[in-house]
């Protein structure tokens, strides 16, 4: 049919004629109601006069034909709050088989666990480093905390027995124009004395050793090593061989081997963005053949020797993918395009 300007109306099958207004305006016909609709309407006044109120919104009509939601569909609520640090998330962070110690911790409320925004891993943890703190103050112990106290530090012992042979891989990622300034520490491996025949492992860290990621003036990337020899205290490993670089993620790994009857050279090896930076067989921070290597040494801080290293304004750093084994781990493999 047609309305008065000549345009055609189709009629709905079902549906009852259209009729016209009383100022001539063609209106379509009201649709007719199928049985099934009709059972359903049935349906739904039955039940709502057996409850005495009408239906909820809610109540899915067995007669209708629009699916209910799939509750699995639905989209959790956001979650609302500051994210987790490593002090009260440092087990759930680094996973299993790396256990969270107590001694010579902090800043762990400095080290926020947000989600990551590389596909590699899901979070990362940012460790903020306030303007004008380093934590190597001479006019503090090494392991307090305080006000002009910057960074985190934390030790996570293996679950497994200490070892004489750990690679160690994580990824790094400095702000775009990070204050180096004169220089920090970054994670790597500890020490510990161990007794085989016990099973036990000493808590005197001051016999062990560590040998930490570093960096220094303009960004020149080295290994800071520190160890209770006194013919060989402190050693800077490798320097000149790597740059770090700002506003990227950078794949960093570390290996250490000790000599003993199963090995017979030692080993120290440094692999940056999966090439081999720097390899050396005369690396040996052992005081006493019961040292072994004990965990990682989560340490992320200014400092060097005195408060001039400290950073002039508030920066923080990014860390992520934290990973050992007994044979080089490698880097984690490239998310699908």
């Amino acid at each position: 049919m047609n309305d008065r300007n000549g345009l055609y109306l189709p009629r709905v099958p079902g549906s009852q004629p259209s009729r016209p207004t009383d100022d001539g305006i063609i209106l379509p016909g009201r649709p007719g109601r199928t049985r099934r609709a009709v059972l359903g309407s049935a349906l739904g006044l039955l039940g709502a006069a057996a409850a005495g109120c009408s239906r909820p919104d809610n109540t899915f009509d067995p007669a209708s034909e629009v699916l209910p939601p799939d509750a699995d569909a639905v989209t959790p609520p956001p979650t609302t709050g500051p994210p987790p640090t490593l002090a009260n998330g440092a087990a759930d962070f680094f996973g299993k088989g790396l256990v969270p110690q107590q001694r010579a911790t902090f800043g762990l409320d400095r080290a926020q666990i947000p989600p990551s925004d590389n596909p590699r891993f899901p979070r990362l943890v940012r460790v903020a480093l306030p303007a004008g703190s380093v934590n190597d103050d001479a006019d503090r112990q090494v392991y307090n905390d305080g006000n002009t106290y910057g960074g985190s530090q934390l030790f996570l012992a293996m679950e497994d027995q200490p070892t004489e042979e750990l690679y160690l891989r994580y990824y790094l990622r400095f702000p775009e124009k990070f204050d180096f300034n004169k220089g920090g520490k970054l994670p790597g491996l500890f020490g510990v004395l161990y007794k085989p025949a016990s099973k036990e492992r000493t808590n005197d860290y001051q016999d062990g050793y560590a040998s930490r990621f570093a960096w220094r003036k303009g960004g020149e990337g080295l290994i800071y090593s520190n160890t209770a020899r006194p013919d060989d205290p402190i050693a800077m490993v490798g320097k000149k061989k790597w740059m770090w670089e700002p506003g990227k993620w950078i794949c960093v790994e570390h290996g250490v081997r000790m000599s003993s009857d199963k090995f017979s050279q030692e080993l120290l090896v440094v692999w940056i963005n999966n090439q081999e930076v720097h390899k050396e067989h005369r690396y040996n921070p052992r005081i006493s053949d019961r040292l072994r290597i004990g965990g990682i040494m989560f340490s992320v801080v200014y400092g060097g020797g005195d408060r001039s290293f400290a950073p002039k304004t508030d920066t923080s750093i990014d860390l992520a993918g934290f990973a050992i084994g007994a044979q080089r781990v490698g880097p984690l493999p490239d998310p699908p395009d």
